[in-house]
């Protein structure tokens, strides 16, 4: 039960820091030596860095539902692009706040209305990267109560327009190089040079974020995961069942409790947040979850929580059925 730690105050914080079509190796931290992203290669240098962390589905908002519920989309219901997620379905919003947590969605959405108020607090943005009142939240958030964070950005998701938030950096498309498989032509690296650009707004976000928090002098004691809702926006990742499509970086810094960085190499699957984020609350998680929590394994280089993992394609702007099984060393993907 966790009313206890909750009333005494020494309950985890959680800050949830989501991107947007970011692919998984397209991070400094996961060996991409073309991609500037500072903030975010620290917080895996000095906390863990997963390296098999795979989503449920290559879609945003089916992608989202699955991480927030800890329930696949053909059980929680949302398995098409741009569907409300039923009022009937619980999120970790409305299960941290009934376990004494202040509990706040910030940016991107894209889960209709019905479950908006399950979260304290919940400012959807549609501008630029989204980003823009995370600061603001943070400190505006009540100072008595433990927090979850849900900070959904929309960098690096296509069309890519600079505008008066861009970065500084710049990336000189005639240098890159473009990964096996794409058509490797001035089309394709400029491409590459915006969705690059907007990864390293994205790292600049986080890194403000990780600045407050040491601001406050709460950042010792909070879990921040930094990931993503789906693969890369290019042919043979977002939308598809492969690798580049639903596995995700998948970061997690928490000084107070992570005393070893390193890598875990252990399958684990986004709908084990859910129950991990209650676990570490001291909240009971919910049997209609269909995720495992990987607690231990922030201590454990060796655990291991599943053998597969499981994703689905349905539909994304066209109708797919598409149902595919991982293990560590093979995928199956069936076609129907």
């Amino acid at each position: 039960v966790a009313t206890p730690p909750v009333a005494h105050g020494v309950a985890p914080n959680f800050v949830i820091l989501i991107a947007d079509d970011l692919g998984w190796n397209d991070l400094g931290a996961y060996g991409n030596r073309q991609v500037h992203t500072p903030n975010i290669d620290r917080l895996a240098a000095s906390g863990l860095r997963f390296d098999n962390a795979f989503l449920t589905t290559s879609s945003c908002s089916a992608s989202r539902a699955s991480i927030l519920t800890g329930k696949y989309p053909h059980s929680n219901g949302l398995v098409h692009l741009h569907q409300p997620l039923s009022r009937k379905e619980t999120t970790l919003g409305l299960l941290l706040r009934e376990g004494g947590y202040h509990t706040e969605a910030v940016g991107k959405w894209g889960l209709g209305g019905e479950v908006k108020g399950q979260f304290s607090s919940n400012i959807e943005e549609k501008t630029g990267s989204s980003t823009e009142r995370w600061i603001e939240r943070l400190q505006q958030r009540p100072k008595d109560k433990p927090f979850f964070f849900w900070l959904a950005s929309r960098d690096p998701h296509p069309p890519h327009r600079p505008d008066k938030d861009s970065v500084a950096y710049r990336y000189n498309p005639d240098k890159l190089e473009i990964p096996a498989g794409l058509v490797n032509g001035p089309g394709t690296r400029r491409e590459f040079a915006q969705y690059y650009r907007e990864i390293t707004r994205f790292d600049r976000d986080v890194g403000l974020v990780v600045a407050e928090l040491e601001a406050q002098g709460v950042l010792d004691n909070t879990l921040l995961i930094v990931m993503s809702d789906n693969g890369r926006p290019f042919p043979g990742a977002k939308e598809n069942l492969y690798d580049d499509g639903i596995k995700t970086p998948f970061i997690l810094y928490w000084p107070q409790a992570i005393r070893q960085p390193g890598t875990r190499g252990q399958l684990i699957s986004m709908v084990d947040i859910a129950p991990t984020l209650l676990d570490l609350a001291g909240l009971p998680i919910p049997a209609e979850m269909q995720g495992y929590s990987f607690a231990g394994l922030l201590a454990r280089p060796d655990g291991k929580i599943r053998d597969y993992i499981y994703a689905e394609r349905n539909w994304h702007g066209l109708n797919y059925h598409e149902r595919a099984i991982r293990s560590l060393d093979y995928l199956y993907k069936e076609n129907q």
